[in-house]
């Protein structure tokens, strides 16, 4: 049986909701990551995507410098334990038309799932 844990990617790169939209562009491009996890505070609020960067911010004509990362993320997060399988990740994603899933143990984030990451 292949768990998910087996796939995912960590530990989790995440930015403040306040930060501005080529901050998270620079972290992506940096980290060679196609998502950052949103903060405020302690807490994950929602995921930035390179596709919310396309669909949100560049085809609606937004500036990157002026852009808050919190404006354009993807809420609520999708969750799956860690424990889950492959298959079960899979499902979901396909289900809610996601390409990242956000991995956790309890409560805690551990990790992020990407489908390229299943392949």
């Amino acid at each position: 049986m292949q768990l998910i844990r087996e796939f995912m990617k960590s530990p989790v790169i995440s930015i403040d909701s306040q930060s501005d939209i080529q901050a998270a562009s620079m972290l992506m491009r940096d980290k060679h990551i196609s998502s950052v996890l949103v903060q405020e505070g302690t807490a994950f609020i929602g995921i930035i995507t390179k596709s919310d960067l396309v669909d949100k911010v560049l085809a609606e004509g937004l500036n990157p410098k002026d852009t808050k990362v919190k404006s354009a993320m993807s809420s609520p997060l999708i969750t799956l334990d860690q424990y889950s399988r492959r298959s079960e990740a899979y499902e979901l994603m396909r289900q809610k038309q996601i390409k990242h899933l956000v991995v956790t143990l309890g409560r805690d984030v551990v990790g992020i799932l990407t489908l390229e990451n299943m392949v």
